[in-house]
């Protein structure tokens, strides 16, 4: 039997990196992590074990560390695709170079109602996303976020669902709402004001989702992608995956007490998960 290497890629995952700014007045912190994959002629490595075209992963997260020192990193989409561009002006030979990075969110103490000014507690899980497709003859970006956790006590329902031998769930007009967002658009340039545009998309979901009477999860969905695509013309598309974490209602009367939608027991699984893909038409 004969064999042909069909594709092929490899990278550095993980790369972490904390980045402080020192300013006069105040300093800026960044906390992201990198994963780098490339795409090129390293058929022989995997064929005949010829590393002589190979980039070393060790060296990709050195890489990192060098350029991030002269960067401003304002902005992970800025410098995701100057990383990118960075491997493939180094080597003919890699024909896309694909760069992920993940940012902690980290906001500043308020002491006495004023922003400290090297002073910061985290934001949680949240975190915020994008991946620089760099190729030669164009650039792919896409931005986005993960684990942001919403909740809203009522507004919520869940009713006319087809029902058979199997079903058991009630039907119910006043729900808790709780759902971890995954939120990931693509962008029609690479000349955007990157924060601007994060923050706008961000904002507009929450709006939607805290005001937004809810006939279902996958409604909702639609209504927070819409709001996205209305305040950033940037994007023509955005992608939301949104799990429904359940909150189940206690049920009290063996201890001789009401429970009119008060006491709630969170589970993690099973869950319902709800996704799609909204876009311009």
């Amino acid at each position: 039997m004969s064999a042909v290497l069909a594709s092929n890629s490899y990278g550095k995952s993980s790369v972490r990196l904390t980045k402080v700014t020192r300013h006069a007045d105040r300093h800026e912190l960044k906390e992201i992590s990198v994963d780098i994959q490339l795409h090129g002629d390293f058929d022989r490595s995997y064929t005949h074990g010829d590393n002589s075209s190979i980039v070393a992963t060790d060296t990709m997260k050195n890489t990192v560390y060098a350029l991030a020192k002269n960067h401003p990193l304002i902005d992970i989409e800025s410098f995701a695709i100057h990383l990118g561009k960075h491997f493939l002006a180094n080597n003919t030979h890699v024909t896309q170079a694909d760069v992920r990075i993940a940012e902690d969110s980290w906001q500043r103490i308020e002491v006495g109602g004023k922003p400290h000014r090297h002073s910061f507690v985290s934001g949680g899980n949240e975190k915020r996303t994008t991946h620089a497709a760099c190729g030669r003859d164009k650039t792919a970006l896409n931005s986005g976020l993960e684990n942001l956790l919403i909740l809203k006590t009522t507004q919520s329902g869940f009713v006319g669902f087809l029902r058979d031998q199997f079903t058991t769930l009630p039907e119910t007009t006043d729900r808790i709402f709780a759902t971890s967002v995954s939120a990931n658009w693509s962008y029609m340039g690479t000349s955007v004001d990157w924060n601007g545009c994060f923050k706008r998309i961000r904002n507009a979901m929450l709006d939607v989702f805290a005001d937004h009477e809810s006939l279902a999860v996958q409604q909702t969905l639609f209504a927070m992608g819409e709001a996205a695509l209305k305040v950033s013309p940037e994007i023509y598309q955005i992608e939301l995956t949104m799990p429904n974490q359940h909150r189940l209602l206690v049920n009290l009367k063996p201890l001789a007490l009401d429970n009119p939608n008060e006491i709630f027991v969170p589970t993690n699984e099973p869950f319902g998960l709800i996704s799609g893909t909204v876009k311009r038409k």
